[in-house]
């Protein structure tokens, strides 16, 4: 065979050196790389494809909320109290942060334009990051820092504008108990509330707390879409925001600022005669309805201060006030209720036949069980008196005996008193439409028994018959409790809102609770003759001259047994057809008749010469 043939066969033959098993593994290895990017491929464009899609919209389309205006308060007059003021937040959102170089950036060039620290931003961004959710990282910037943060946006990875409405309110301290006040959405809130968002506010006492989801609307959005830099490019899409129910409430401001302003200038009198500055209460009620027309708290607070930003380091002071402005007198304060506690009693003792109006004891000083003295408040005593005359001058003998009796005959006894208390209110919250409200406090053998480990002794009676030792009672459950009797018998429950009324649809009428007393309408006519007696001749005669007929009873109720004293004046008029019921409280002010019954004739006199019908 020829060279040549040898050649060719030797070629034909050099493939097999191909199949050699080192290069049969790299031929598999390929082929297993490419399967696998295939696979891969496939997983991402076909069986993943439709969710990264998804998610690049998202990147490419900004949700932007526009906030819902929250509804408006207004007075019983139609006075608009609150409004609604543009304002613009700096939020983090944690989709935005993206990368540590991401968080570096925003910490290194935020504090440029805001006055925020990189500490206060990390510790943002790791809220942001733990919740998943937005967090709000500067109120109300100004027009310059939004300005700068616009034209910075690229620079700021995670941080963006949102426009929010915060809460101006026309009247101030005047009112402030009643409308309460608004301010950014708490950590508590954002986890009980699923529905609200970092840079909501919601309301944080008063009305605007009690009312909250009535007044908030719902919040709208605009869908947008954004550059790489995050800067809109165009609206796609809108959904406009609804706002909340206005509200109107049964307070005529008038009277309430007029109430207000005359405890205002007493205050400011008492100091420049160097006396303490007045602390104290005055509520007016309708006792048709149980309709608030006025609950002042003296001091009052500007809720203004804790809604507006730029306010807010104001708040400092109101906290450490003395005075205690945050504390809402009227429906919070607890206090011996002194005299103003004998109507009920003696509507009780009427009603259970323990006496009639013709019933009388002799007054002469006092009572003495064993080695206790129980005196009353005029030395030598009133002589003989009848329940009028025991309501007209405050008569502690006769509420005695009604309540406690004696050796020679039967009281209504602590159960039966307290069960008649109740009745009218006492001890428990009224339900008014505010968010916090005292109970008050009626005492009981049970609960000294257990609270103090001593029995109950007939001098503890006589104690609650006055409306001293552990009795406690509210502004507020005094105006009603008397209500119910300058009414004829139906105690309401007191109440600050009329109707709610949505952006579309009628107005809705608030709805009150009312009952009838278990007291007979011939004992509650003996009582309110007796309190018309309180201003004809007995401890409120100075009022006697007013154009109005009134019914009223003073109470002086010592301070834990000290010589200080609480002043309280509670009265209805016109007597024959009451459509008011004014008490009056002023802490630590002396005799009823000579602090609280002054402020009371203003009242009266305003109420008389300006009222609404």
């Amino acid at each position: 065979m020829s060279e040549n043939s040898n050649n060719i066969i030797e070629s034909l033959a050099a493939p097999e050196r191909v199949k050699s098993p080192r290069f049969v593994f790299l031929y598999l290895l390929l082929a297993a790389v490419m399967a696998v990017m295939l696979g891969r491929s496939f997983w991402l464009q076909v069986w993943r494809g439709s969710k990264f899609m998804a998610q690049a919209e998202g990147n490419r389309v900004s949700e932007e909320m526009i906030p819902a205006p929250r509804g408006i308060i207004y007075d019983a007059n139609g006075k608009q109290l609150v409004e609604n003021i543009a304002s613009t937040d700096l939020v983090l959102d944690p989709t935005g942060l993206v990368s540590e170089d991401a968080e570096s950036m925003l910490m290194e060039n935020l504090p440029k334009l805001v006055p925020v620290t990189a500490e206060q931003i990390r510790d943002d961004i790791a809220k942001a990051k733990s919740t998943r959710r937005m967090v709000r990282v500067y109120e109300a910037l100004d027009h310059d820092a939004t300005l700068a943060v616009e034209q910075e946006q690229a620079h700021l990875p995670g941080a963006m504008l949102a426009s929010t409405l915060v809460r101006k309110y026309q009247q101030g301290q005047e009112i402030g108990h009643i409308t309460g006040y608004t301010s950014p959405v708490s950590a508590d809130e954002l986890e009980k509330r699923p529905e609200l968002r970092p840079v909501d506010i919601t309301g944080k006492s008063g009305i605007e707390k009690f009312y909250d989801q009535q007044l908030r609307g719902q919040t709208g959005v605009a869908y947008v879409e954004v550059n790489a830099n995050g800067k809109p490019q165009k609206q796609l899409d809108k959904r406009d925001p609804t706002a909340g129910a206005d509200i109107h409430l049964t307070v005529d401001t008038d009277l309430q600022n007029y109430i207000y302003s005359l405890l205002e200038d007493k205050s400011q009198q008492k100091q420049k005669d160097g006396q303490a500055q007045l602390l104290g209460a005055v509520v007016a009620m309708d006792p048709r309805s149980g309709a608030v027309r006025a609950m002042v708290s003296f001091p009052g607070y500007d809720p203004n201060i804790f809604s507006q930003p730029n306010l807010t380091d104001q708040t400092i002071n109101i906290i450490k006030d003395e005075r205690r402005p945050l504390f809402n007198r009227a429906a919070d304060g607890t206090y011996p209720p002194g005299s103003t506690i004998k109507p009920v009693l003696a509507a009780a003792a009427l009603n259970d036949g323990i006496i009639t109006p013709q019933t009388t004891f002799l007054s002469t000083g006092g009572l003495t069980i064993g080695q206790w003295n129980f005196p009353d408040w005029k030395a030598g005593g009133h002589g003989i008196t009848n329940v009028s005359k025991a309501l007209a001058e405050s008569v502690n003998t006769f509420f005695y005996l009604i309540t406690g009796g004696d050796e020679t005959r039967e009281g209504l006894g602590v159960e039966r008193a307290t069960k008649y208390l109740e009745d009218f209110g006492w001890g428990e919250p009224t339900g008014i439409d505010l968010p916090s409200e005292a109970s008050g406090f009626l005492p009981s053998p049970e609960w000294k028994e257990e609270a103090k480990g001593e029995q109950w002794y007939i001098g503890d009676t006589y104690h609650l018959a006055i409306g001293q030792g552990d009795v406690l009672a509210t502004p507020l459950q005094i105006t009603a409790g008397i209500a119910a009797i300058a009414n004829g018998g139906v105690w309401h429950r007191p109440f600050l809102v009329r109707d709610i009324s949505p952006p579309e649809g009628e107005p809705i009428l608030t709805k009150s609770y009312s009952k009838k007393t278990s007291v007979n309408a011939a004992s509650i006519r003996v009582v309110r003759n007796g309190m018309r007696e309180v201003i004809l001749s007995g401890s409120a005669r100075s009022l006697s001259d007013l154009p109005i007929a009134l019914a009223g009873k003073t109470g002086t109720a010592q301070i834990g047994g000290s010589d200080e004293t609480h002043a309280w004046f509670t009265s209805f008029g016109p007597y024959d057809s009451p459509d008011l019921v004014v008490t009056v409280l002023v802490e630590r002010g002396g005799g009823g008749d000579v602090e609280a019954v002054p402020i009371a004739r203003n009242v009266w006199q305003w109420w008389n010469e300006n009222k609404h019908e």
